[in-house]
């Protein structure tokens, strides 16, 4: 019986809050903009961690190399929270993986890890 409350418990940890469909095609630069209007409006942390998120996303953004100029908003559920702006830095940080922007991924995986640290402390 303890075995299907885990189940549920590793189900329910695994939602998406992202609404993004197959067929939706967003760029690096909608990920990182998002993420970065998401920590603009996240709860405050303590330990300055979602500042320092924040500009690590801004930083990523000022060094994409993308040949894009303007970006879209990523549509997602809920209010803004820390672990949406996470979801949005670990998309860009797989797209980033395969472009030649070395720079802009080193920021975004910073600023993953620094939401990362800061939503282990809760």
């Amino acid at each position: 019986m303890r075995w299907f409350f885990l189940l549920g418990l590793l189900a329910g940890c695994a939602h998406s809050s992202l609404r993004v469909t197959s067929n939706d095609v967003f760029s690096t630069r909608d990920y990182l903009a998002t993420a970065l209007e998401t920590l603009a409006s996240a709860d405050p942390d303590a330990e300055g961690r979602r500042a320092l998120a924040e500009r690590e996303t801004r930083a990523a953004l000022n060094d994409l190399v993308d040949g894009h100029l303007h970006s879209r908003p990523v549509p997602y559920e809920g209010p803004p929270r820390l672990e949406v702006a996470l979801e949005l830095l670990e998309r860009s940080e797989a797209t980033l993986t395969a472009t030649k922007s070395s720079d802009a991924l080193e920021h975004t995986r910073r600023a993953a890890e620094a939401l990362r640290l800061a939503l282990a402390q809760r």
